[in-house]
């Protein structure tokens, strides 16, 4: 209708096409900043798909680094089945060899009273008692210091079954009722592992039927199977314990035995260079691919490459560089020099990716394998004689030397100024544990009489990667903090968009308002002019 007007007004007007200038004045206005908009909207959804992609790698090598956290390559061998070797605490354990020779494992006393018709059979009443100790022969017995003697009161009407229960209260009792599948019942009573742990019954009844389960005189008679410590010879010397479980005849380890040897068993331990290699390469592997993500992200677009998505975005460059400054750095507090993953033979490239050198890495290793350690697992030490230190800390512990100290006259412990936890422990050392401050969840086990003592933490490059992973992908941390700043501009581009569209009518309408006045004014000036000039033609024709 506006155009109708501008037309029909501008047969005697200005003879301009009054609706396209309108329009193009309209459009001159507005396209530009609506197609500005959009653009503005279009880079931010690229750069929340760009970081999504960027999200997604960090996530993955996340994944590898929690699967390498502890990365352990030494390997515990045994050239018996029945001798086994299990890692306890790498920090005390040295390679070689030990040669087990296990004459005996250590067994539990079994006790079988049988003839019962069934597990309610009444049993007599009066007293048991109870001892654990030591069989020497069928009648001689040694009391266990460890234990003191129980009595059980079998009361009137008592049952088999409630003697096991009560039996099975006991320390160092175990005791059940089976079905024997002959129409018979038995009562099974079982001791602890070790010779120190058998059982002896003396009882005391007041109604025959009690006196049956007294095995004073009669050991052998009811004595399935005997008691008996383990008998193992390391490297030539013969040792006895309790348990087949053996914590204290390799350092860092606990053997298990499940059987005697006939020949000697060769229990050895060492790093596995090829399992090392292959580790150390499938972390590389990951690294470049996290890496080739930054770069494709981050290009420039200089010399014919591809721009990426958040080139020139200053949080992704920060990223890059923060990345690739941890893969370089330095890793301290491993022992007395800094560690780089260069020294085993990874190397950068021009274009930014990791390269790996089987040479130089196996000399390194074959030197000096605790470099290796340093890529995957913290480490705790000390050089003072008799201190371990161990435990689990968090984040904001920095690698580095700390000072340990007792006070002798308050006893109070510390570790760099902040107090410790001080328990004394079963073998007459002491230790302290850190519930506090930065070093929260350090632990440090020190004889009694060592008041003073430096003692280290090595943070592991995979550690110090899997903190960098959780600032960027935590709940706000620096991925959702840039998407959600994305996400606004989206917001804010399409309500300018929807501004824009809104002003266009409104612009329009203004221009034809403004033409529809100056064809109205010039079509007056038209006539007038027209009027003056046949006025002037009659004047002339007079």
């Amino acid at each position: 209708m506006a155009s109708d007007v501008l037309s029909k007004l501008n047969t005697n007007g200005s003879g301009l096409n009054l609706a396209e200038l309108a329009n193009s004045l309209v459009d001159a206005e507005t396209v530009p900043k609506i197609n500005a908009a959009q653009n503005a909207r279009e880079e931010a959804e690229l750069a929340i798909s760009a970081y999504g992609t960027l999200r997604s790698s960090y996530q993955s090598l996340d994944s590898t680094l929690s699967a390498l956290t502890g990365a352990e390559v030494l390997q515990a061998n045994s050239t018996s089945s029945n001798v086994s070797l299990t890692v306890d605490d790498r920090t005390v354990l040295s390679e070689g060899t030990t040669t087990i020779d296990v004459a005996q494992i250590a067994q539990r006393q079994v006790l079988e009273f049988t003839g019962f018709a069934s597990a309610d059979d009444t049993i007599g009443t009066g007293e048991l008692t109870v001892e654990v100790g030591v069989w020497f022969g069928d009648t001689d017995f040694a009391a266990n210091p460890d234990f003191s003697a129980e009595t059980i009161t079998i009361g009137e009407g008592a049952s088999l079954s409630e003697l096991a229960d009560a039996l099975s209260s006991l320390d160092g009792v175990t005791a059940r009722v089976l079905d024997r599948g002959d129409g018979t019942f038995t009562l099974g009573v079982i001791s602890e592992l070790g010779a120190g742990q058998a059982i002896r019954m003396t009882a005391n009844e007041t109604t025959p039927g009690l006196s049956t389960f007294d095995n004073t005189l009669t050991n052998s008679t009811v004595q399935v199977q005997a008691a008996q410590d383990a008998m193992v010879t390391v490297d030539g010397i013969t040792v006895f314990r309790d348990s087949n479980e053996i914590d204290d005849i390799v350092p860092g380890a606990t053997l298990t035995l499940t059987g005697t040897t006939d020949t000697p068993a060769e229990v050895s331990i060492g790093r596995d260079m090829e399992l090392a290699y292959g580790l150390l390469e499938g972390f590389v592997a990951e690294l470049n691919s996290t890496i080739q993500s930054l770069k494709d992200i981050t290009n420039a677009g200089l010399e014919g490459d591809e721009r990426g998505a958040l080139a020139g975005d200053r949080t992704a460059v920060r990223l890059m560089s923060d990345f690739m400054n941890t893969i370089s750095g330095p890793l301290s507090g491993h022992g007395d020099r800094n560690i780089y993953l260069a020294d085993l033979g990874v190397a950068t490239e021009r274009d930014g990716s990791l390269s790996m050198n089987r040479i130089v890495f196996e000399r390194a290793f074959n030197n000096d394998p605790t470099t290796f350690d340093a890529l995957f697992q913290n480490s705790f030490g000390s050089e003072t004689d008799g201190v371990e230190v161990s435990g689990t800390v968090g984040r904001s512990a920095q690698s580095g030397s700390y000072s340990f100290l007792v006070n002798t006259e308050t006893e109070i412990a510390t570790l760099n100024g902040q107090p410790l936890l001080t328990s004394n422990m079963p073998d007459g050392r002491v230790q302290y544990v850190s519930l506090s401050g930065n070093l929260s969840g350090m632990v440090i086990t020190a004889p009694s009489e060592v008041t003073s003592a430096e003692v280290s933490f090595g943070r592991s490059l995979v550690s110090k990667l899997q903190d960098l992973m959780t600032e960027t992908l935590q709940s706000a941390g620096t991925f959702d903090s840039r998407e959600n700043t994305f996400r606004d501009i989206i917001t804010e581009q399409d309500q300018e968009i929807k501004d824009l569209n809104a002003q266009v009518e409104v612009l329009e309408q203004r221009y034809i308002e403004r033409f529809a006045a100056m064809e109205r004014a010039i079509t007056e000036l038209n006539s007038t002019g027209a009027y003056l000039t046949n006025l002037i033609e009659s004047w002339n024709s007079d």
